[in-house]
C-alpha cells in the first residue's frame, strides 16, 4: 500500500563539509562541502584511518526491501531513526514510502522536526511535563507536523495534560513482568486508558509495544506469542476507545518474521500496524546477519552496508596484527568486528581465513588474531572490517564515508553522511 512520499529539506546538509576536528581527514576530503563529492569523488584510500563507509547501493536495497515487505502486508513503516540519526538516510526512508521516523528521545524529536519530519513516533513516554511543553512549543509552529509517544502508567498520562497548545497522541504501551516499558496486564492497561481519556491535550491513538524487551531470553516462539497478546490488548482496550483508526505499532529489526506470525489474525478493523525496524537500512555482518540467516517465514533479505578501516600499526606475539581502531569507532555490545579483508596498498593481497577474528579491543586499539589472513599483515596494511549491531557504531561517527557498491582499495566516495548525536 503505498502513500505520498515527504520530502526533507537537506540543502543546509549539503553545504557542510566534514567536522574540521572530526576523524574525516584525506587529500580531497578537507574542508570539500557534502554535497560536491558525489562530483569530486576523491579516493578514500587517501583517508586517515580509522574511517568508517557506507554502500549506499546496499542501503537503497535495504530500504526498498523493507518498504516492499511492509507493503505486501499493508503495514506502515516508522524506521527507527536513532539507529543512524542522520537525516539523510531518513530522507531515503521517507522518499521510499516510509510513513513516518522514529525515536528515542526529546533531543532526536527536535532534530526530525528541524529536517521536516512530518510524523515522529517517540517509542518511549514524555514522562514530564516540561518535555510535554517543549514538544508542544516544536508543533506549535509547524502545521501538519505530528508527535505521536507512548505511555504505559497513570502519572506518564498526567504529564502531558494541558488545555492549551497542539494535542498529543499517544499509543498504550504493552509490556510483560521482568520487561522493559509498558503495562504488565489488562488492569493497568485499563487504568492508563481511562486516565488519557479523561486528560485535556491527550488522545489516544491507539497501541505499542517492543518484542525485543520483554524480559529473559525470549524464543521464536515466545516473540509470536508476545505478538499476539499484545494484538489481544489491543483489541480489549484501545479499539473500543479508537474504532480502526487506531495504530498498532510493533515490529524490531531482527524479529520481523516472529511479529508477522503474531499478528496472522489482524484484520482491517484492528487498525493499521507500524513497523519500526531501525538497523535494516545498514544490516551487519554480527548479530543482525545470524538472525536473518535463521530466521522463520518470508522476510526481507538485507545486506551489510557499513565497512570500518583500520591500519596495522604493530605486529607482535607469532602474528597478532594491533589495528589504530577501538571502542571509540566500533560497537562491541553485540559482538567484535569480523575481518574480511587485508590491503596493501593497491592490492587486496588477503581474505579472511574461517579463523579469523578481532579478539579484543581497547579504547583505540583492536587485537587482529595471527592467522587471519593467508598472508602474514605488516606494519601500514590496511584491514577491513565488518561490525555488529550498528546502533553502537553510528553514534561514533559524526561523518560517514559513502561509496558506490562493495568498499575496495580504489573506492571513491560519493557522499557524506551527516549524524546528529
Amino acid at each position: 500500500m503505498s502513500r505520498t512520499p515527504d520530502a526533507l529539506d537537506l540543502s543546509a546538509f549539503a553545504a557542510l563539509p566534514p567536522d574540521p576536528l572530526g576523524k574525516i581527514l584525506g587529500d580531497g576530503f578537507d574542508g570539500i562541502p557534502r554535497g560536491e563529492l558525489a562530483r569530486t569523488t576523491p579516493p578514500v584510500a587517501e583517508l586517515a584511518t580509522p574511517y568508517l563507509t557506507i554502500d549506499a547501493d546496499a542501503v537503497e536495497h535495504n530500504v526498498t526491501a523493507l518498504q516492499r515487505w511492509c507493503d505486501e502486508r499493508g503495514y506502515l513503516l516508522a524506521p527507527h531513526g536513532k539507529t543512524t540519526m542522520a537525516p539523510q538516510l531518513w530522507s531515503r526512508q521517507l522518499a521510499a514510502g516510509a510513513w513516518g521516523i522514529t525515536v528515542a528521545t526529546l533531543a532526536q524529536i527536535r532534530v526530525a522536526l528541524a529536517c521536516g519530519v512530518r510524523r515522529v513516533l517517540l517509542a518511549n513516554p514524555l514522562a514530564t511535563p516540561a518535555a510535554a511543553a517543549r514538544v508542544r512549543a516544536l508543533l506549535a509552529d509547524r502545521p501538519g507536523h505530528e508527535v505521536v509517544s507512548w505511555v504505559d502508567g497513570v502519572a506518564a498520562v498526567e504529564a502531558l495534560g494541558d488545555t492549551e497548545g497542539p494535542e498529543l497522541p499517544v499509543l498504550l504501551d504493552v509490556g510483560r513482568p521482568g520487561g522493559r516499558t509498558g503495562v504488565r496486564d489488562l488492569d493497568e492497561a485499563r487504568a492508563v486508558v481511562e486516565k488519557v481519556l479523561a486528560t485535556p491535550g491527550v488522545r489516544l491513538a491507539g497501541t505499542a509495544a517492543y518484542e525485543g524487551a520483554i524480559g529473559g531470553t525470549p524464543g521464536r516462539a515466545d516473540i509470536a506469542a508476545f505478538a499476539a497478546h499484545v494484538l489481544a490488548v489491543h483489541r480489549d482496550v484501545v479499539l473500543p476507545r479508537t474504532g480502526a483508526t487506531a495504530l498498532l505499532s510493533i515490529g524490531g529489526s531482527d524479529r520481523l518474521g516472529e511479529v508477522a506470525d503474531g499478528l496472522a489474525g489482524l484484520s482491517a478493523d484492528d487498525g493499521r500496524v507500524v513497523v519500526r525496524s531501525g538497523v535494516s537500512i545498514t544490516h551487519d555482518d554480527g548479530h543482525y546477519r545470524h538472525e536473518q540467516e535463521t530466521a522463520p517465514g518470508p522476510v526481507p533479505r538485507f545486506r551489510a552496508a557499513l565497512r570500518l578501516v583500520a591500519t596495522v600499526i604493530s605486529v607482535h606475539d607469532g602474528g597478532t596484527a594491533l589495528l589504530d581502531c577501538g571502542r571509540r569507532d566500533v560497537g562491541q555490545d553485540a559482538g567484535l568486528p569480523t575481518p574480511f579483508e587485508l590491503w596493501r596498498g593497491d592490492d587486496v593481497v588477503g581474505t579472511a581465513t574461517a579463523d579469523a577474528a578481532v579478539v579484543r579491543m581497547n579504547d583505540q586499539h583492536g587485537f587482529l588474531a595471527a592467522g587471519s589472513f593467508a598472508a602474514v599483515p605488516e606494519v601500514g596494511d590496511r584491514v577491513v572490517l565488518g561490525i555488529s549491531h550498528p546502533c553502537t557504531t553510528f553514534d561514533k561517527w559524526r561523518d560517514i564515508v559513502e561509496v558506490a557498491g562493495p568498499l575496495a582499495p580504489g573506492s571513491v566516495a560519493v557522499g557524506l553522511v551527516r549524524t546528529c548525536f
